[in-house]
Parts: C-alpha cells; structure tokens; sequence
C-alpha cells in the first residue's frame, strides 16, 4: 500500500536493492495510483529513483502527467496494451455484455503477444503473425482483436505518436473461409424432426421451433408469451427479445490486497452488485443473471409461423398450462425458471445423436443456415429472407446460404435442358 503523508499525498520511502556482486544500496520508491482499470480493480505503476528528491520529482511530473493526459508514460513510450485499454474503456458504455465479453476476451490475447511492446514498435508483420495464429484458434475471438487493435492503432494516430495504422496493411480474411459451418439437407431437417417428435414434449416443441424458424439460440429461449400470435389469419411471432446471461460486477471498493471489501469473491454476491451493462441498454432481469435484451441485429422482426408448428405449439401450450410463468416465457421448467443455453445446447446434441449425426461436427446455429437456404431455394426474395431471419446484409445472408449436391444437379439440369441439345449431338449417341 502506498505510503502517504498526513495531507494523502504519496511519499518516496527507502528499500534496499541488491546488486550483482551481492551488495546492497539504498533506492527509494513510490506507488502512484492510476485509478481503476477495465476488470474494475486499481492499478498502481511504482517510481523508483536513487535519491529521495529524485523520486519525489519524478513522481510529480507522472501526477502531473496522469491528469492531463490520462496516462503515465510519456507520449512516445506508450505500450499498446494502454491505447487498448483505452478502447475497452470506451466500448463498455456502447457495445452490449456478449460484445463486451469477446472484447475482453480479445483484448487478453493482445495482452499475451504484445505485454510490454510500444505502439510505435508494433509492425504490420508482429500484427498478421498475430492474427493468423489466433485465426487457427477462434474466428470471432480473431475479428474482435482486429476491432480492438484497429481502434486502438486510430486513437495513437490522433495522439500523433504514430503516422499511420499499421494493421491497414493487414489483409482481413474473407468471410467464407471463416467458417465451416453448413446447412442440413432437407433429407437431414426431416429425419430430425421425425426424431424430435418420439422426444418428451416440452422438449420437441422446442427442437421443432428452432428448426422452422431459423430463430437464434438467445431468441428462441427468450420467446415470450405476450408477442405469440397463433390466432392471427397469418400466425406469427413478434421478435422483440433475445436471451442472454449477463454478469453482475462488484458495486464495492477493491482493497490493495486484491479482495473486495464486501468479503465476497464473486460480484453477482455483492450487495452492492450491478449489472455490467452499456448506457441506456434495454434489458428485463429474469432469473440469476439471465436477462432478455434487444435481438443482435438491434430491431424487432416479425417471424412467419407455418401451420404445422402452430398446431406442435398449441398441444405444448396445453401440456404446461398449469406450470408457474412468473417471467412470461414460452419455454421453461416445470417450476417456472427459465432454460439456458447449455441444457438447449444438450438437449439438440442428442437429437443429433438420435439421428446418426455427430454433434463435433454440427452445431445449432446450423438450423439458421438451413432457414436462409430453403427460403433462397424456394425462390424467397432476398429482402423477405433478411427480414425472417434478422439478417442486416446481403453479405451475410450469402454466408449462411448453402448448396447442396441436389442443388447443384437440378442447377445442371436446368443447363441442359436449356441448352436443348438433340439426342444426335450427343457423342456416342445415335444419329
């Protein structure tokens, strides 16, 4: 803990530093309080000096520095990581808690490969060495560094401590090679729904949702009852909600030793817990730390409801009509509590399982895939597709859409029939 005077100001104290040949000499040093960092605990840099006035001196002009400029180093020895934290500091009051997660994520990794290394030292090679070894790791956790960086490198260019972004000549992989996730063939969609229906109902309902609705897993589990609209001449669901789990922070004091001065270890424990958050972020607190949020792409949509799934929602609806629903959602336990992303995550794998499909290999998110695909294939246009399935480009709808080889041959066949080439062209044809 710093040492401090009776008028709170920080004093130089004396410790003694061993040298090579086993001697000892006298250094002092000084703890300069930096305020709190990005995780909410406080950060110290320590100043050390040969001299008390010397110390004293230097702790003055970093003081003096840190309330100017916000930071203790001197424009041309900033480290990266500062000008990141910077950019996290600001993300936080814009970006939602998943956002704010992967950046934090992102951020850790910058921390990992550049702890100690100066922004002007940073070249577009340590930078793509860096990203394609990420790359092979996670993509999103890849594309979120890149942001934090790219920031990062803009804000050091207004600083005027470097020229020019050195991540600009960095190329950006393309999106198809990003992912290696497909549609399930229409063959595959009706084997799991044949299966899904032999399962607990409840839980079918559930599978068969997601699979004819091309519905995000947080915006499936966050369906709630006051925007289900079986009755309408055209049933549908207003798309208004998503669910996710949000952490709650510690609203106390962090001691110098690390602790909290609640007693607690974990936040969502404290009494004086918040709900880590952007400004003005719309959200209902649930059960825990689930909460619903606004979907990812910002806006409501309405999502069209086909008369077979109408009817599996209606028996569902039946069959827990006496259960508890203090939070109004469609889908829960018994008890009322809402289901989270794991148990829906287990529950889908072993539907795979059930079908002879291997749950490494496909993934749920896969469903929306299959959604974009079927509705392309059956000559939807783009804006109608975009609109269901709260896509925000054209871009991105292009990425979920896949071709499979019936696809491809009826594409062929249509080339040949086209072509209307007679029987006697044909080599080894008759004439």
């Amino acid at each position: 803990m710093p040492r401090k005077r009776a008028t709170g100001a920080a004093r130089p104290y004396p410790y003694r530093q061993k040298r090579k040949d086993g001697t000892y000499v006298e250094r002092w040093k000084v703890e300069l309080t930096l305020g709190k960092g990005p995780d909410g605990g406080y950060r110290t840099k320590q100043i050390t000096a040969s001299t008390f006035r010397e110390c004293q001196r230097k702790y003055k002009e970093a003081l003096e520095r840190l309330n100017r400029t916000g930071t203790v180093e001197t424009p041309d020895d900033a480290p990266l990581t500062d000008y990141v934290d910077k950019v996290l500091e600001s993300a936080h009051h814009r970006v939602s808690p998943g956002t704010m997660k992967n950046y934090r994520a992102g951020a850790k990794e910058i921390r990992r490969a550049f702890d100690g290394v100066r922004v002007r030292d940073v070249r577009a090679s340590m930078l793509r060495s860096f990203l394609d070894d990420l790359s092979s790791r996670s993509a999103s956790m890849t594309a979120k560094a890149r942001t934090l960086l790219n920031q990062a490198f803009d804000m050091a260019v207004g600083d005027q401590v470097i020229q020019s972004n050195p991540l600009a000549s960095v190329k950006r992989p393309s999106n198809h090679a990003q992912t290696d996730r497909r549609a399930f063939s229409v063959p595959e969609l009706q084997l799991m729904l044949r299966n899904a229906a032999t399962m607990p109902l409840p839980v079918a309902a559930r599978l068969w949702w997601r699979m004819l609705t091309g519905m995000r897993q947080g915006e499936i589990l966050g369906v709630v009852l006051e925007d289900l609209h079986l009755d309408a001449p055209c049933p549908f669901y207003s798309l208004r909600w998503s669910m996710t789990s949000i952490p709650r922070r510690h609203g106390c004091d962090r001691l110098p030793d690390g602790t909290w001065s609640c007693g607690r270890q974990v936040g969502a424990f404290c009494p004086q817990a918040y709900y880590d958050v952007p400004d003005r972020f719309r959200m209902r607190v649930l059960h825990g730390g689930l909460c619903l949020k606004s979907p990812k792409s910002g806006r409501s949509r309405t999502v069209p409801l086909m008369p077979q799934l109408v009817q599996v929602v209606h028996a569902y609806l039946a069959y827990t009509a006496d259960w508890p629903n203090p939070h109004g959602l469609l889908w829960r336990h018994e008890d009322g509590t809402p289901i989270d992303d794991e148990e829906d995550l287990d529950d889908f794998k072993r539907l795979l399982v059930m079908c002879g499909m291997d749950p490494k290999e496909r993934r749920g998110h896969e469903t929306r895939y299959s959604a974009v695909t079927l509705l392309r294939r059956a000559g939807v246009d783009t804006k109608t597709v975009l609109e269901i399935v709260g896509h925000t480009t054209m871009q991105v709808d292009d990425i979920y859409r896949t071709v499979d080889m019936e696809e491809k041959a009826e594409a062929m066949n249509e080339l040949g029939e086209s072509l209307q080439l007679p029987k006697g062209l044909l080599p080894g044809g008759e004439g």
